[in-house]
């Protein structure tokens, strides 16, 4: 009885989210002076868009400060005209990663509720990338105690990225920050650590046909997305990526008081829950109560039997263990489900 009323349920929602889509509109979000905010959340940011639940946004991502590239020896001809006037005024020569598009508020959003962001599309749009590492930071920095960056070079047409003579890296776009905006309370914060509101969650398997569902924390949510990587491993091991820009699309779906607590996400091919933690193994304990959570309650499962099926069929990956709250995401695969 109990496995019908959530079948009954989610058909009710399905029919819901169908209508929404049907009378969807879709806006554009380029990265401008005006369009982004730089390395924070905070919930009193004045959102830069504002969308019905079931639009679609196309954005275009910014990440590599000018200044940046020409310290490290571009000659200004070959960086696009268009960072420099997205980085207009920063001070300094940091790449500028977490320049951030938004926020993008989307109408009737209201704490409790939960935000679907489906990713549709996500490519590189620039082929200019930065990579480095710093001293105190990654996971080796007793051996990696000083400085160092790279440009990189990203072949458009061939989605790749030769790293060195007879190495060539595919790319696997992605954003790393997805996030509502925080509870007022939490003030202005940094968006290096994610939180239970999403954030830097540097989660490689989050590109083109994934879904992030985010806990909205404040009257419209307040969506912000940025932070381009062209290509990163599991774990982020030097604490960066192939840091570039990116366009694509999403789709946004409002979901009334659902009370997510933490981020929960969808592959084409996977069921995924999060953990985030400062440490690992509280990380991937996190991730696994969250997938008993789900099995629980959209599958209908007793927990001590969700339990037993994760031991046999999930897997654990470590998203990132460098950004202070690291981060753990368990999968378990769609296709062992048959109804």
């Amino acid at each position: 009885m109990e496995t019908k009323r959530i079948l009954f349920s989610c058909s009710i929602a399905a029919l819901a989210i169908s209508t929404q889509l049907a009378m969807a509109k879709t806006h554009e979000l380029k990265a401008s002076t005006t369009t982004v905010h730089r390395s924070f959340f905070d919930a009193s940011l004045t959102p830069v868009l504002t969308v019905d639940s079931g639009d679609k946004v196309k954005l275009e991502t910014a990440s590599g400060n000018p200044r940046y590239f020409e310290n490290l020896g571009v000659p200004k001809e070959k960086i696009p005209a268009e960072l420099y006037a997205v980085y207009e005024g920063v001070e300094g020569m940091g790449r500028g990663d977490h320049t951030l598009n938004g926020p993008i508020a989307v109408r009737g959003a209201e704490p409790g509720d939960t935000l679907e962001v489906r990713i549709l599309s996500v490519d590189v749009r620039l082929p200019i990338a930065g990579q480095g590492f710093r001293p105190g930071r990654g996971i080796l920095p007793d051996e990696f105690n000083y400085q160092k960056d790279r440009v990189l070079w990203i072949d458009l047409k061939k989605q790749s990225v030769e790293y060195a003579p007879g190495i060539v890296v595919p790319v696997k776009p992605f954003w790393g920050v997805v996030a509502v905006a925080p509870p007022a309370s939490m003030g202005r914060i940094p968006s290096g650590p994610p939180n239970f509101f999403g954030g830097n969650m540097d989660n490689r398997d989050l590109g083109e046909g994934s879904t992030v569902f985010l806990p909205v924390q404040i009257a419209g949510g307040s969506l912000s997305i940025g932070d381009g990587h062209a290509a990163q491993g599991h774990g982020e091991v030097c604490v960066s990526a192939i840091e570039t820009s990116l366009k694509g699309e999403i789709l946004v779906i409002l979901h009334k008081q659902q009370n997510l607590k933490w981020p929960r996400a969808e592959t084409p091919t996977h069921y995924m829950t999060m953990g985030l933690n400062a440490d690992l193994d509280e990380a991937a304990r996190m991730a696994t109560s969250q997938m008993l959570d789900f099995l629980v309650e959209k599958k209908g499962m007793k927990r001590e039997d969700a339990y037993m099926l994760s031991s046999a069929a999930m897997d654990l990956t470590i998203t990132q263990a460098v950004d202070g709250t690291k981060g753990v995401h368990a999968m378990i695969p769609k296709s062992i489900f048959k109804n």
